[in-house]
This record gives C-alpha cells, structure tokens and sequence, in this order.
C-alpha cells in the first residue's frame, strides 16, 4: 500500500478514465450533503481521508487510440489511469471544483 497522498499529487502529471464496466455516476443527495459535510466541518490544516483510490495504468495500445487527451500524454508525459474504485468520490471532487 501507498503513503497517503494529497488531492495534488493524485491528479498531478495524470489522466483519469472510467473502465466502461464501471456503473455511472450514483451518489444521491445523501452522500453529497455527508461530503460537503465533511469537508465544512475539517479543521484548518487539517487533512481529510477520503478513502482508497484503486487506480489502473491504461495500456499504451489503448490510449494511443484516444483523441482528445492523446496530446498530453505525448508531448506533456502525463500518465493515463483508468478509475478501478473511488469513481464516485473522485468524480464528485472534480464537480466540486469546477462549480466554485
């Protein structure tokens, strides 16, 4: 198992994909208000775990047929990763993000 690592270092130099046997996105409003929850209520400096990220390298042959993020993996040397578990909670990050 991997140390700990902090939300930067998770996305940095990387792409993230969703195998196509993963189900859609699925948290109700439950799991979002326990989310933000738990991010309003963490102390600052503080970090917060966020669970495990089961991550899996993409096969050279698979992504160099992909279009859109290709370009970052040859000329940028980002790494391409499908999702295995942590889908929803990553996913649910990223939204966070782009809305504020």
């Amino acid at each position: 198992m991997r140390d700990l690592q902090s939300l930067q270092e998770v996305f940095k130099n990387r792409i993230f994909r969703i195998p196509d046997y993963q189900r859609g996105y699925a948290w109700t409003q439950k799991q979002l208000i326990e989310f933000w929850e738990d991010l309003i209520n963490l102390q600052q400096d503080r970090n917060h775990y966020t669970g495990v990220l089961s991550l899996r390298k993409v096969q050279d042959s698979i992504w160099m047929n992909w279009n859109e993020e290709k370009w970052l993996i040859d000329e940028r040397s980002y790494n391409a990763y499908y999702i295995v578990d942590g889908q929803q909670r990553i996913t649910t990050f990223v939204i966070l993000i782009q809305t504020i």
